[in-house]
């Protein structure tokens, strides 16, 4: 397979990813539409993945270790925001088994990951792995947190960790092919600096999707039931006073 090849292949499944998120992300929420839809997204997004080696290591350029690592960094993102996004509604009802042994050892890959990304990005001055540092750092973290974390539950918990993840995926999709495009039509000579300027930009715009729904849903930002907290923290002073008396 020539490089050009291998490009329009990752072009051409990445844009079929965009259209089917905006088909799940408009349709009713639960209705047997999204659900439809929403599985072949996630399956795109997957094969949008696994098109990436080829790409890269068809690059018509000498060897570059930077390349691969941020190979290995965001098919490690992309495939652990697809399991997030999946395992939430798939295990709604069984919490400890969505962050299971999976989820404790996907989150911290990502979070080092990203810490790793984030420090090669900033000794060599590149503005975009600065910027794309954020999806392992965030989710590894809020992983990493979840995972050992056992105070109790929002009832929506796991529709938090979907739409975090699904708007994660928003991300990946429109920030790298959206760009690509852009530069392609618009801006052939476009930097790095415009690159990540156009990654910052398209978080921007996840972020105030998330606000929208979750003013729509009553969704809060994280994961656990804050009215309960104070009640847990009354029933220990009261049992510290027991204990004490």
């Amino acid at each position: 397979m020539h490089y050009d090849h291998s490009l329009w292949v990752h072009i051409g499944i990445g844009s079929l990813a965009m259209a089917l998120f905006w088909a799940t992300f408009l349709s009713a929420k639960g209705s047997p539409l999204h659900r439809r839809v929403g599985r072949p997204f996630f399956l795109a997004m997957v094969a949008t993945v696994l098109t990436v080696p080829p790409v890269v290591l068809l690059r018509p350029v000498p060897f570059d270790p930077g390349w691969i690592v941020s190979l290995v960094y965001l098919s490690a993102c992309v495939g652990t925001v697809v399991t997030v996004a999946w395992t939430a509604i798939r295990w709604k009802d069984q919490p400890e088994r969505f962050r299971g042994l999976h989820f404790r050892l996907l989150g911290p890959l990502v979070a080092v990951l990203g810490a790793v990304v984030l420090v090669a990005g900033l000794v060599k001055g590149d503005p975009v792995a600065a910027v794309l540092s954020w999806v392992g750092l965030a989710y590894g973290t809020a992983m990493i947190h979840f995972a050992w974390t056992h105070a109790p539950l929002h009832r929506q918990w796991w529709l938090a960790w979907h739409v975090n993840a699904v708007l994660g995926l928003f991300t990946a999709v429109h920030g790298t092919l959206g760009f690509v495009v852009w530069r392609a039509l618009v801006a052939p000579d476009a930097t790095r600096a415009d690159a990540a300027a156009w990654h910052a930009g398209v978080l921007v715009v996840a972020l105030l999707m998330r606000v929208v729904v979750g003013r729509q849903r009553q969704l809060p930002w994280g994961f656990f039931d804050r009215s309960a907290q104070p009640l847990r923290r009354a029933a220990l002073g009261r049992r510290l006073k027991g204990q004490r008396n």
